[in-house]
């Protein structure tokens, strides 16, 4: 059954599965056909057709007849032409959150695309955040413990395959888990070994300089608790010692969250989790550095060509980058007193309204440097997608989104893939040895995937041959005869919260009301019979006060009705109330069919003399597109092999891959666009921020 009413149901969970069935229709009768068009022309945010188990090359598009190899790779720039690059990674945002004008974040939906490229199908490549910083540094694939943020700084058991070629073995220059397929995360480790190699070991070898600038890496901790850096002498990494496969959270900590001193976490960063930079001797001031360090952070290095790094990678902290909804610390709202020290917050809201301050103080003083003038390339992209209607108060938006329903169809295409192989965009990525899309002989899921089951509620058990069931749990494992759910939830179960209304009314203020919740039974002291959660509202709210301290964003509420959607009015003065279970038949969140196939689509934003204002591609690319970019502009290939001698590692190295093309390089020549001079002198500081 349905709910009884409601805004949204579950016809677009049902569409969508028909579309995919009839896209297996056609695959099965014409190839790739359904699966693969010259080039997406599906609406913004939604998946493409396709049933391909994301993984297996044998379903992976091939060269269609006549294909010929484009010349430099088809990057849309001559190697050498982009002499540097700063990339910027923001975190858990789909693209409809993000350039629709759902937030408050206008320097990045709207001002920075006018300068440059707009990439409306930018996917990550998985869930939750640090896989997809190591697939954007290496190449490989998820792993669980990865998916799960990695609660335990250990190394990885496992070895890298080089068996066949990459035309015959789609796991070839794969780190394989010794744990297994889908095993549970805990029991891969984190950290990879030194046969893996990175953008950055390639770099080295190509004579070409790097940095990574993280912001508050090294700031002090409170007394008592687990620093969040072992210093710049082990490449920012959670603990001096990377501990044993399986070694515990206790043992190896690895914080996750922020205080009001140090938002910097190491899982937003990809040099501590690989033995081969760990290694390599570039754990030192040269190549890791606090983002506002006075001595040598960004403002300071930017100065001078000659210190300018020829790539940049820049991470902000987990409030400056749109992570943390309200902020543990300082989210630059109060201005600057100089280029490194900011003025104490006039409000501590996350999300990104922060990231947008962040952004315009950041993104001026490289494009006033004389290193972008010489030939400057700024990537801000995005780790994964997270739904854009709110769920919660987690990740708000300023108003619901009226685009898109809080139902799985949704989830699922925060939960999809997409890339550009053979001159053709597809919803299509491999899933390496480590989580595969396994799917029963009923067709239910049995297993994460790359998505991880996230934003998604699954089964507690599934049915993998005939009638029998086995149990899906997150610690399942497939190889012993259990699904696994990863970062899938369950349908939800009956749920008390704490609500205010007067006698007579019919608002209910619930700050834990859920657009999913609409429809669910709703009883308590003052609720009258019959009662169902009716429209929620969600209203923005400026966090005056840190997280800690019990800021909040927005405020939540919802129309109480009858079984018909009429309102009812409470009896008596309202203190808590309790919503009813949900069913597999009720829940707008379950789903035990479909495949979570990648990050989503988050958009990404580049800027470049060599981009013409205003360039917005519709074609599609993920992380690893993003790794065969660099490797081809910085030309690494002579220096660096890879796995195809052509400067491509890991799935980078994935036959047919596109990097940026000329749908992204826009401005070949390079003449200067901007319509104004760019200069340290010209950036304000001692005012308050814009955004108040």
């Amino acid at each position: 059954m349905k709910r009884p009413f409601g805004r949204w149901d579950s016809e677009g969970r049902l569409g969508r599965r028909a579309v995919l069935a009839a896209a297996a229709a056609a695959c099965a009768l014409g190839g790739l056909a359904a699966a693969v068009g010259a080039e997406a022309t599906t609406p913004k945010a939604a998946v493409t057709a396709t049933t391909m188990t994301a993984g297996a090359y044998s379903d992976a598009p091939k060269p269609p007849l006549g294909y010929r190899t484009p010349a430099n790779d088809g990057l849309g720039l001559k190697p050498g032409k982009i002499k540097h690059v700063w990339m910027i990674v923001l975190e858990n945002k789909a693209y409809d959150a993000s350039f629709t004008g759902l937030n408050d974040n206008t320097y990045l939906w709207q001002t920075l695309p006018a300068q440059g490229a707009l990439l409306e199908n930018y996917y990550g490549t998985g869930h939750s955040s640090l896989d997809n910083y190591l697939s954007l540094a290496s190449g490989q694939a998820t792993i669980s413990d990865d998916q799960a943020d990695c609660p335990a700084y250990d190394a990885i058991a496992g070895h890298l395959d080089t068996s066949g070629s990459l035309a015959t073995n789609p796991n070839y220059g794969q780190l394989v888990s010794a744990a297994g397929p889908e095993a549970p995360a805990g029991q891969n480790g984190c950290v990879y070994p030194a046969s893996v190699p990175t953008i950055f070991n390639q770099l080295d070898a190509a004579h070409v300089s790097w940095k990574m600038y993280n912001q508050d890496m090294g700031n002090p901790d409170p007394s008592g608790t687990q620093p969040h850096s072992a210093g710049t002498q082990y490449c920012g990494a959670p603990d001096k010692t990377v501990g044993p496969t399986g070694g515990s959270s206790v043992d190896y900590p690895v914080p996750q969250s922020a205080n009001a001193t140090d938002q910097y976490v190491a899982r937003h960063q990809p040099l501590p989790w690989f033995e081969s930079m760990l290694d390599s001797g570039d754990c030192n001031a040269q190549h890791v550095a606090n983002l506002l360090s006075p001595t040598d952070g960004l403002y300071h290095d930017l100065q001078h060509l000659s210190t300018t790094p020829a790539f940049s990678w820049i991470t902000p902290n987990v409030c400056s980058d749109g992570h943390d909804p309200v902020c543990a610390g300082n989210n630059l709202s109060g201005g600057w007193s100089n280029p490194t020290t900011p003025k104490s917050p006039v409000n501590y809201t996350g999300g990104l309204y922060s990231a947008d301050l962040f952004l315009e103080h950041v993104i001026p003083e490289i494009e006033a440097s004389p290193a972008f003038r010489e030939g400057g390339l700024i990537d801000i992209t995005f780790d994964e997608a997270y739904p854009q209607f709110t769920y919660d108060g987690s990740y708000f938006s300023v108003a619901n989104s009226s685009l898109y329903a809080p139902t799985a169809a949704t989830s699922l295409q925060d939960d999809s893939a997409g890339e550009t192989l053979w001159d053709r965009s597809v919803n299509w990525e491999p899933t390496g040895p480590n989580t595969p899309n396994v799917t029963a002989a009923n067709g239910q899921q049995l297993s994460a995937g790359p998505g991880f089951n996230e934003f998604l509620d699954r089964p507690s058990s599934a049915s993998a041959a005939g009638t029998n069931l086995i149990p899906c749990t997150s610690t399942g494992l497939i190889t012993k005869g259990q699904c696994y759910l990863g970062g899938g939830g369950a349908v939800p179960g009956p749920r008390t919260d704490a609500a205010s209304a007067s006698p007579g009314s019919s608002t209910i203020h619930d700050n834990a009301a859920q657009l999913t919740d609409e429809g669910r039974t709703v009883t308590g002291v003052g609720i009258p019979s019959g009662a169902y959660v009716g429209t929620v509202t969600d209203t923005p709210a400026t966090a005056t006060v840190s997280s800690a301290n019990g800021g909040i964003v927005d405020t939540g509420s919802f129309v109480l009705v009858d079984s018909s959607g009429h309102p009812l009015q409470t009896t008596g003065t309202i203190t808590s109330i309790t919503l009813g279970a949900d069913t597999t038949a009720t829940d707008p969140l379950y789903d035990a069919y479909d495949p979570t196939t990648g990050g989503g689509d988050t958009g990404d934003v580049l800027i470049s003399p060599y981009i013409k204002p205003g360039t917005v591609s519709t074609r599609y690319y993920n992380h690893y597109s993003t790794l065969r970019t660099l490797e081809d502009l910085f030309n690494v290939a002579k220096a660096s092999p890879g796995l195809d001698s052509q400067g491509h590692i890991g799935y980078a190295a994935q036959p047919g891959l596109a990097p940026f093309g000329s749908d992204v390089f826009t401005n070949p020549r390079g003449e200067p666009w901007w319509g104004h001079s760019y200069s340290f002198a010209g950036l304000s500081y001692g005012s308050s921020g814009s955004h108040g």
